[in-house]
């Protein structure tokens, strides 16, 4: 009897306690881990930049202008996208999927994968300066804006947590009294 009130009681205690303290979120859907890989294909008219284990191999790739750039998949079982501004292939990609892209201005032209927080990459098209790199952006002194005032705060419909803390800290002390009345039990019986 009292190996099972203090397996409840432990059970219920680490139960609250990841309630209480917060439970990390398992990592998943992370983009490339090998790190920055990088290739310079000017003087040919054709690159690819392939999608290995999450990762853009090249991570970064310097082409000329004109060239054709080829982005293929290769990851067995994983869904891919090449998202970049104004310029990519967003339906899914699996396995062998292909498609070609060739740019007409010089510039840094960034590209990610949506569903792969980290796969990242760039084409750099001849010198890089030109369109994308952020040559043709002004930049104005930041203005603060006027102050926001919140004249009444209101909680979140549908939360539960505060309900889920207080039953989890209810059986903890529920718990609690049991081996304290175990203990008593124990007491008057010797």
């Amino acid at each position: 009897m009292r190996r099972t009130i203090r397996i409840l009681a432990l059970a219920t205690m680490g139960t609250a306690s990841a309630l209480v303290l917060g439970v990390t979120p398992a990592a998943a859907g992370g983009g490339c881990h090998a790190g920055i890989t990088s290739a310079d294909s000017r003087g040919d008219q054709s690159a690819t930049v392939e999608m290995v284990d999450a990762c853009f191999t090249p991570t970064t790739l310097q082409v000329d202008l004109g060239a054709h750039i080829s982005f293929v998949s290769r990851d067995v079982g994983i869904t891919h996208n090449v998202g970049g501004n104004l310029w990519g292939h967003f339906d899914d990609m699996h396995e062998g999927d292909a498609f070609r892209v060739t740019f007409d201005q010089v510039g840094v032209y960034p590209y990610a994968c949506s569903y792969h927080p980290g796969m990242t990459g760039a084409i750099i098209v001849g010198s890089g300066m030109g369109v994308g790199s952020g040559e043709s952006v002004s930049v104005r002194p930041y203005e603060q804006p006027d102050p926001i005032v919140v004249t009444k705060a209101v909680a979140a419909e549908g939360s539960s947590f505060g309900w889920i803390v207080a039953g989890m800290a209810g059986l903890a002390l529920g718990a609690a009294g049991g081996i304290g009345l175990a203990r008593t039990r124990r007491s008057r019986a010797a």
